[in-house]
Order: structure tokens, then C-alpha cells, then sequence
């Protein structure tokens, strides 16, 4: 028999059983990781890779859906751009003026709903603050996630023009190879819970 004074209580344990809960991600450099940067020059495309990064995501699921992010952390050194070539890497170092400014970051903490538009697949516009070279901009960003067994994996596709960043695109050859103005960023990252 359930007694009147027990009532507010089994409430209490029912609300809490189907609370929304905050949950930190974490994504490490790695096989499953990538963040990509395409261009273009007067002579071949071309690509470069972030080599190490950290990435942070705090997100809000509700028994077991995606629900809303609330965060997002990421933090690249600008030394840890590689293309395998030598020359190309110096070239860009020096155009995202590493000596002084050691790090591309992007900071969002400005909550957003997730939409499911398929099943374990999320999408959702997240806007923050994009930092290049000194030059703080703020963007707006096109995200997916996709639901695994241990988490999820970011996907995002995002255009910028360097010139908006007070970077002049990088050149070779005494000026004979020069590259285009814009580049593109695929993230393709796997994060886990914290």
C-alpha cells in the first residue's frame, strides 16, 4: 500500500529517472581523426593536415537521444599542420604567423538544438568564435553527429577565405606558385565520453 506522504517522493525518483544529463566528449589525434584543409594554386590543389588537435564537446542527451550542444572546444597548433612537404609546411607556418600566434581555436557556448534527420544522425548550426593568426571572426558552422556504441563522430564541412583573417595566401617559387584565397575544412572526429 502506497502511503499519501510517499507520493512527492516516487514523483521525485520519476522525474530523475528521465532528467536530461550533461555529458562531456572528448576526441584524441588519431587513425579515426582527421581535420583536413583543401586549396587550390595556379598550378595543383593541394592539402594539409592537422597532426594534433584537442576537441571538447559538451552535449545534453535525454535517455540516450542527442538533445542539444551546449559546447564546443577546439584547439589546433598551427605546427602540427603537415602536407608532407617541407617547403609547403614552412610556407604555411609562416602565413598563419606562427611565431606569434601558436594555435587555431574555435569556442562555442551557445546552445543550440540537434534535429534528427535520420536515425543516430544529428544536424544542427552551431555558431562561435573562429580564431586565425590573431584575427577573431564569428562563425557559423554546419554540424552532424552520428551516434556509436562509445559515442559519436563530428562531421563538419566548413569554407573560409583567408584574406578575412589578415593572412595573405601563401606563395613559392619566388611568387610563381600562388594559392588560392580560400580554403575548405572537412573535420571528421570521433569523441568518447570524458
Amino acid at each position: 500500500m502506497i502511503h499519501f506522504k510517499s507520493i512527492p517522493v516516487l514523483l521525485l525518483l520519476l522525474v530523475f529517472s528521465v532528467v536530461q544529463s550533461q555529458v562531456q566528449y572528448n576526441a584524441a589525434p588519431g587513425s579515426n581523426n582527421s581535420i583536413l584543409i583543401e586549396g587550390t594554386s595556379n598550378i595543383h590543389d593541394w592539402e594539409i593536415l592537422a597532426k594534433n588537435f584537442t576537441s571538447q564537446i559538451d552535449l545534453t542527451a535525454s535517455e540516450g537521444e542527442l538533445e542539444k550542444v551546449n559546447s564546443i572546444d577546439l584547439s589546433i597548433p598551427v605546427k602540427s599542420f603537415n602536407s608532407g612537404k617541407g617547403k609547403m609546411d614552412k610556407n604555411t607556418y609562416k602565413a598563419l604567423n606562427e611565431d606569434e600566434y601558436k594555435l587555431v581555436s574555435f569556442t562555442s557556448s551557445i546552445p543550440v538544438q540537434l534535429v534528427e534527420t535520420s536515425t543516430g544522425v544529428y544536424k544542427a548550426m552551431v555558431q562561435g568564435e573562429l580564431t586565425i593568426s590573431g584575427t577573431t571572426k564569428t562563425v557559423e558552422i554546419p554540424v552532424e553527429f552520428h551516434k556509436t556504441n562509445a559515442g559519436f563522430i563530428l562531421k563538419a564541412d566548413q569554407g573560409l577565405n583567408m584574406t578575412d583573417y589578415g593572412i595573405e595566401p601563401p606563395t613559392a617559387l619566388f611568387g610563381t606558385i600562388t594559392t588560392g584565397e580560400t580554403v575548405n575544412i572537412i573535420f571528421n572526429l570521433t569523441h568518447y565520453k570524458s
